[in-house]
């Protein structure tokens, strides 16, 4: 390959920096910037053709407001208090998670503890499991779509 002599690149730098020059000082029909009519009433400020309010520089993903809410009436309601459950499945709930946990705490710390308190544990497991099993419905509906409001 032959290499170009210094003028050569030097007048062939010159032209590229005149294009580029020209290009920018050009306006561009699509440019935001050359429409300075105001963003429209469907036309949010991220969307192209906006500009930023009084500046005509376009606007960012990050120069978006969060237009207000319009539930002002909306109160939400009280949410029930948490201890009105059903006692019974409340102290079923405790036997079946709790019993497990306290074996599995006994068997870490306290391997001397006595075989009634182990079978008693477990029989409360057994109980607490077996009532809330027996509280599951007996049949689905299946004429039901799920939706429920």
């Amino acid at each position: 390959m032959s290499e170009r002599e210094p003028s050569q690149d030097d007048a062939v730098w010159q032209d590229l920096v005149a294009r580029l020059e020209s290009a920018e000082s050009a306006p561009d029909p699509q440019s935001p910037s050359a429409d300075p009519q105001p963003p429209t009433a469907g036309e949010t400020p991220s969307s192209p053709g906006a500009t930023q309010p009084g500046t005509g520089t376009p606007a960012g993903p990050r120069d978006f407001s969060v237009p207000a809410d319009d539930d002002e009436g909306f109160v939400p309601p009280e949410p029930a208090p948490l201890g009105t459950g059903d006692p019974l499945v409340v102290l079923a709930w405790c036997g079946a998670a709790g019993a497990p946990l306290a074996l599995l705490l006994m068997a870490m710390f306290w391997r001397s503890a006595p075989f009634a308190v182990i079978a008693g544990l477990v029989v409360l497991f057994i109980a607490g499991a077996s009532y809330l099993v027996s509280r599951l419905p007996g049949d689905r509906d299946h004429g039901d779509d799920g939706a429920r409001v």
